[in-house]
């Protein structure tokens, strides 16, 4: 009898050792995730560069879009929203599995692309923005995005600096008149 006791109280102990696992799996897969758009947000971002070796070659690319407050100031919010999560869908669509997708902040979204250099992160780009530009978005204006793009080791030996570089790509494209990719 004392051992069936002890037998049913380790089982229920296992049970709800794992069912406490599975809640923190969630917990922290929400922490990580945009609830928008379902990709990664920045938290997730800032934590992945953290664990980027110096070995190899990774990309980067911004992408910002074009126009986003005129969605939101003229159409609303909620048209605001639903372009974010079909800008975030599609970019999902043309990514390797390999690849990261975060929403950055706003309507900034930013991928991390290891193992590709700076012509293959240009091709993905181009990519992205000729499959964005050509969604039909119904009686409200074409969707467009403009790209950032930079890599390692060509421009920058740390991640601080590839970023800052994204970003300086990603502003020239906005200011060469948007809908363009641009690379450091």
């Amino acid at each position: 009898m004392f051992g069936l006791a002890n037998y049913i109280t380790v089982e229920l102990f296992l049970w709800k050792l794992n069912k406490l696992k599975n809640i923190n799996k969630q917990l922290g897969l929400k922490l990580k995730t945009d609830s928008l758009t379902g990709i990664l947000n920045r938290r997730a971002f800032d934590e992945d560069i953290k664990s980027l070796e110096h070995n190899g070659h990774y990309s980067l690319i911004f992408i910002d879009i074009d126009n986003f407050r005129e969605f939101n100031n003229r159409f609303g919010h909620d048209v605001g929203d639903s372009v974010l999560v079909t800008v975030g869908q599609t970019i999902m669509e043309c990514v390797r599995t390999t690849d990261r997708v975060y929403r950055y902040g706003g309507e900034e979204i930013v991928l991390l692309l290891r193992d590709c250099n700076k012509t293959n992160a240009l091709k993905m780009a181009e990519k992205i923005r000729l499959k964005v530009s050509r969604l039909d978005n119904g009686s409200y204006p074409r969707i467009t995005v403009s790209l950032g793009v930079s890599s390692y080791p060509d421009d920058g030996q740390i991640i601080h600096d590839l970023i800052v570089s994204t970003d300086q790509a990603l502003l020239r494209a906005k200011k060469s008149g948007k809908n363009c990719t641009i690379s450091c």
